[in-house]
């Protein structure tokens, strides 16, 4: 089959490789598609540390092909998704329907094979249902790129009705991130990301301001000045600039939702500050299945607008030169089965 494999920084290739075969448990996808995530960027730029010869790709939609052993609920030809890792099943987070923080989880598209490939072996306790006349692109990026903030949103945030939300990086998750909190009832969303095309793709999607942080030598207080301080911020960048600036527009009793990823090492406000206004601060990370399915039905039922989620579609031969350019706000699409073109890039 063929699979964009990593050959160090910088270097991903399409290549020929063997078929996967399907392990007990496991059942093998003919891939129709997979999304292309910030964090497959940052592996192919060689960040993540991820063995050469890795197939990236963690957001996959497809066809049920071959059933492993002791594979019960599933047949050929079902469309599914699936969930982004394999987790145990046994440790105490699995147990408690916390899967999303398994001790013992093998990420897929790093520590295993993903779906930027023809076909992709993924476990069958893994897999949602893709419902009919759910687009397939939608079905595969709402793994992450939708479920992930929902998880923040509701999960951890848990955001009421009438709040007033600031969505602090308005990429391909702040993105969702909008759309869900209307949806969940927000009463004011603020958009906050330097970028202007970023910025108006969030009023598109239903951002009621959109707040340009480089545009002041204080943000967090021209934020606050502007929003009368909010009662929850979710912050889907991971640098200390943003999870500061989301702290300082709080609201006394607000909460903080740390999705991005990164090593930065953001300030605190003093602690007399913190204590005294009962600030709060949360991380999240990802999702459950049971949450990918909520997702799913969101999307199907048309609830939850994803007509601006895909920004492109490409081929496998297509894909090396978009994985290798700076991601856009929203999600590209690898589809195999595309043919490929000569005008992909950045």
């Amino acid at each position: 089959m063929r699979a964009l494999a990593y050959r160090g920084p910088g270097v991903v290739e399409l290549v020929d490789v063997a078929d996967p075969i399907p392990r007990p448990g496991e059942v093998i996808v003919a891939v129709t598609a997979a999304g292309v995530c910030g964090t497959d960027h940052h592996l192919v730029a060689g960040e993540l540390g991820v063995a050469e010869g890795t197939i990236p790709g963690h957001e996959i939609a497809g066809r049920v092909v071959a059933l492993g052993a002791g594979v019960t609920g599933w047949a050929e030809g079902d469309e599914v998704v699936s969930y982004g890792q394999v987790v145990c099943g046994e440790c105490a987070a699995c147990r408690s329907g916390h899967e999303n923080r398994c001790t013992r989880a093998v990420g897929i598209g790093m520590a295993r094979p993903g779906g930027f490939a023809d076909y992709v072996a993924l476990a069958a306790r893994g897999l949602v249902a893709r419902p009919a006349g759910v687009d397939p692109a939608v079905a595969a990026i709402a793994t992450d790129a939708i479920a992930t903030p929902y998880h923040a949103l509701r999960a951890i945030g848990a955001l009421e009705a009438g709040e007033t939300v600031a969505v602090i990086g308005a990429g391909g998750l702040g993105l969702h991130a909008v759309g869900l909190a209307r949806l969940l009832g927000a009463a004011r969303i603020v958009a906050v990301d330097p970028s202007a095309e970023a910025r108006t793709r969030a009023e598109a999607a239903g951002a009621d301001d959109a707040f340009d942080p480089s545009a002041h030598d204080q943000p967090a207080r021209a934020l606050r000045e502007l929003t009368g301080g909010v009662d929850a911020a979710f912050e889907f960048v991971g640098r200390a600039s943003s999870v500061e600036l989301g702290l300082g527009a709080l609201r006394p009793g607000g909460r903080l939702v740390v999705v991005g990823i990164g090593h930065d090492r953001p300030r605190l406000p003093p602690v007399v500050r913190f204590v005294g206004t009962e600030l709060a601060v949360r991380g999240s990370f990802g999702s459950t299945r049971a949450e990918i399915a909520a997702v799913v039905d969101l999307v199907a039922s048309g609830r939850l607008d994803t007509s601006r989620s895909v920004s492109r579609r490409v081929g496998l031969a297509d894909a090396p030169a978009v994985l290798r350019a700076e991601p856009g706000p929203a999600r590209t699409v690898i589809e195999p089965g595309r043919a490929a073109t000569t005008t992909a890039g950045g």
